[in-house]
């Protein structure tokens, strides 16, 4: 495909027992940026001579804010698509070779067969009913820069779920593909209590919201 067309951002906060195998594994696909969300562990430390571009946060941003951040940063370089990759290598990297088999899309989803919380299944039996969209709170996303350069990043906090819409609402070509995962062997940063599920649940409202608002708006003008 052609690695200087493919940024990789992978988030990362607390990861030093996955981050070098992810970071090796992903290097042949394309140009990988590591945005550190104020780690307190040694994943700054194990990503230096790696040859990769890295931003560490000066404080904790969150998921959603890193990932932003990341793709503002490279959305000033000359890449063609902007993937996201989470670091806790559960991913398989090969879902990549997307972009070449499939080439004309604005948005493509990794589409997983199992989720971690029942929310998401909540969640994902809304935006499959009403959008078509499988899995919106997949953590591996391919988007092409031309479609992101006609919307604004804005961090709100729903695990960037609205951003879907957004490309959507453009008339964007959004994919839903199969995505191989592998279960880490070590609990999930998120967690899968119910605070982390209530927050699921109150992301997928506030989407609902907006989205109401933005017809109403659109239809009153």
């Amino acid at each position: 495909m052609g690695r200087s067309r493919l940024g990789i951002v992978v988030p990362a906060r607390n990861e030093e027992k996955t981050i070098k195998k992810v970071i090796v594994s992903l290097k042949k696909y394309g140009d990988v940026l590591i945005v550190d969300d104020a780690s307190t562990d040694k994943t700054s430390f194990i990503t230096q001579n790696l040859s990769i571009k890295f931003i560490k946060n000066k404080i904790n941003l969150g998921y959603e804010g890193t990932i932003l951040k990341g793709i503002k940063y490279l959305l000033k370089k000359n890449y063609k698509y902007i993937a996201t990759f989470d670091a806790d290598g559960e991913h398989d990297p090969k879902f990549l070779l997307n972009i070449k088999k499939i080439k004309n899309f604005d948005l493509l989803i990794g589409k997983r067969k199992k989720f971690n919380r029942f929310s998401e299944y909540f969640f994902s039996f809304v935006t499959r009913l009403f959008f078509n969209i499988h899995d919106p709170l997949s953590g591996l996303r391919i988007y092409n820069t031309d479609i992101l350069k006609k919307i604004e990043l804005i961090n709100e906090n729903d695990f960037n779920t609205y951003l879907i819409f957004k490309i959507k609402n453009l008339n964007g070509k959004i994919i839903n593909k199969p995505l191989n995962v592998k279960k880490r062997n070590d609990n999930s940063r998120l967690g899968n209590d119910l605070k982390v599920n209530l927050n699921i649940i109150i992301s997928l409202f506030k989407f609902i919201l907006k989205i109401m608002i933005y017809k109403i708006n659109k239809y009153y003008k």
